[in-house]
């Protein structure tokens, strides 16, 4: 199991570097033709928006994964590692609880977006509401991984200083 998540982390990392390029080549690509060859695009700014909303929510699930997001580390560390390993487990659960809330949040969102397209692209906006759908499922798998190592971590090594 822990190469597969390893695996998936790694797509995920690759998916938004690739992400992150397009949007730069879209973005520079609008700029041309508006500023050089004076006739702007017109699809240009919503589907660097639409690229800009996946790469935040397979980010934030990629960073689940890596213990990456911010807290208030000079107090977390200085606490003594039984603390430590029992705050990083309520925040665990939390962030796996907020998961599941997003998740049914998201479903419910594609289903009023169903029969709308956006302005520019014409595509389906139920496409876009996937993003956070999508987020928030990697979030939860990433976040029972986290569990499931959480709990291996307290009983290993007798969680003492």
């Amino acid at each position: 199991m822990k190469k597969i998540i390893q695996k998936m982390s790694q797509g995920l990392e690759w998916i938004g570097g690739l992400m992150i390029l397009l949007m730069t080549v879209v973005v520079l690509l609008q700029v041309i033709m508006r500023y050089i060859f004076n006739s702007p695009l017109t699809w240009t700014e919503e589907f660097a928006r639409y690229l800009f909303v996946y790469i935040t929510f397979l980010g934030a699930a990629l960073l689940i994964y890596e213990r990456g997001h911010l807290y208030v580390e000079i107090i977390f560390n200085n606490l003594p590692i039984r603390i430590r390993k029992i705050l990083q487990l309520i925040l665990d659960v939390i962030i796996l609880g907020f998961s599941v809330f997003l998740t049914i949040s998201a479903k419910a969102s594609m289903d009023v977006a169903e029969g709308s397209f956006s302005t520019a692209m014409h595509i389906p906006m139920n496409y876009i509401g996937f993003s956070v759908l999508l987020g928030a499922l990697l979030i939860i798998l990433f976040s029972l991984w986290n569990i499931v190592q959480d709990v291996k971590g307290a009983f290993s090594r007798g969680g003492e200083d």
